[in-house]
């Protein structure tokens, strides 16, 4: 979806150009103007494609330096297509101008301050998830919950990772929750030094994680030197050495006195790497054999990779609280008075934040890490702290 999307825009503006072109440079007198203007407008379109061919053609390509190209054109892009808008649209010859440069202006800073600034900015966010079901030895339980962490594809990955332990660990919650995409592309990504790091969060009910799809080993360019089933258990292994717990397609209590909640984590099946995008996955899977034998009067705490699981879950009974990732808000997100959009709700019913139907709750994290690019725009990378409180 995101590569079709960078065809579409690379096509659209290389109409855009020509138009351009055609219109305002063709006419110059200079000869050596019209080639460098030609030279810049064609290095800057085939940058999508020298992307793509890093990506594909390459057995561990360097997915940092392959984002980086994609930002690089999506600054471009983004901007001349800002600038295009005026200068092709606005009929007066003077406001054109004028119109055309203020808003490429307007956009290249809004898209280099998602470079520089936000995409850096470890914010928490704090909320409460109130549920009637919760018993009383958990009211006021709280958990950190971050996901996609993406660690191949972050710049100065040891500082960020640094920082996350950091700020998780001041929180001083009960129970730390991971939800999927630790690394980018290969288990080899958690390098030993990473596992230190990583290995310092604490809580008093230590940390639990799932498994994201790219945790999986789907992208891995040699799937013969390294299926997919061993980089899975590969990267299970330096989980695990962690410390952390991975509940992959299971279930454990956390005890409080003489209460109880349930902790289960959906693993990711074959099933939801082939729909790992799209709305319908849940249609056709069976989550039933998951919950075998979970009790169903107990609290449940569901960390599912995907939120479109949500209604799945709810609906065995189980789900009172359901952690999910994946989503990113497509790193951009954007507000008008007490509304918010973005991109991805062009793909998911359910993209961010906290959402509540009858008993059950879904959290959706805006992760920490970046996908595609090296960009986030109004969705800094997110630790969420949640709090359960007992509903009256």
């Amino acid at each position: 979806m995101f590569i079709v999307a960078i065809l579409v825009l690379s096509l659209l503006l290389v109409w855009a150009d020509w138009v351009a072109y055609r219109r305002y440079v063709s006419p110059c007198p200079r000869v050596w103007v019209r080639r460098a203007v030609a030279i810049i407008l064609i290095i800057a379109n085939i940058l999508p494609y020298v992307a793509v061919a890093m990506m594909y053609l390459s057995d561990k390509p360097s997915m940092v330096s392959t984002m980086w190209l994609i930002t690089i054109y999506t600054l471009l892009s983004l901007s001349r297509l800002a600038l295009y808008a005026g200068i092709l649209i606005v009929k007066n010859c003077y406001a054109k101008w004028v119109v055309g440069v203020s808003l490429c202006t307007i956009v290249a800073c809004v898209l280099l301050v998602g470079v520089v600034r936000t995409r850096k900015e470890l914010t928490v966010k704090s909320t409460e998830i109130l549920s009637a079901r919760l018993p009383e030895a958990f009211d006021g339980y709280r958990i950190a919950f971050f996901s996609d962490l993406h660690i191949g594809a972050i710049t100065s990955v040891t500082e960020m990772c640094r920082n996350l332990v950091e700020q998780i660990n001041s929180l001083d919650v009960d129970l730390v929750v991971f939800g999927g995409d630790l690394v980018n592309v290969s288990y080899e990504e958690l390098s030993p030094e990473l596992q230190t790091v990583l290995g310092g969060i604490k809580s008093r009910d230590g940390v639990v994680a799932v498994l994201g799809n790219h945790d999986t080993g789907v992208y891995v360019r040699d799937t013969v030197a390294l299926p997919l089933e061993e980089n899975t258990r590969r990267l299970k292994e330096r989980i695990a050495q962690m410390g952390w717990r991975v509940i992959d397609d299971s279930t454990e209590s956390v005890v409080r006195g003489e209460d109880s909640l349930t902790l289960t984590g959906i693993g990711f099946s074959h099933e939801l790497l082939e729909h790992r995008h799209s709305a319908s996955v849940a249609d056709s899977l069976d989550l039933r054999p998951i919950y075998e034998g979970v009790p169903r009067d107990k609290f449940n705490i569901s960390v599912s990779h995907m939120p479109q699981l949500w209604r799945k879950i709810s609906a065995l009974g189980y789900g009172d609280l359901v952690l999910s990732g994946h989503v990113h808000a497509m790193q951009m997100k954007f507000r008008i008075g007490g509304c918010e959009f973005s991109p991805a709700q062009l793909m998911y019913k359910e993209w961010s934040g906290h959402y509540k139907e009858q008993n059950s709750h879904l959290y959706i994290t805006d992760g920490v890490g970046s996908v595609g690019f090296h960009l986030r725009i109004g969705a800094p990378p997110e630790i969420t702290e949640l709090t359960l409180r007992r509903a009256d």
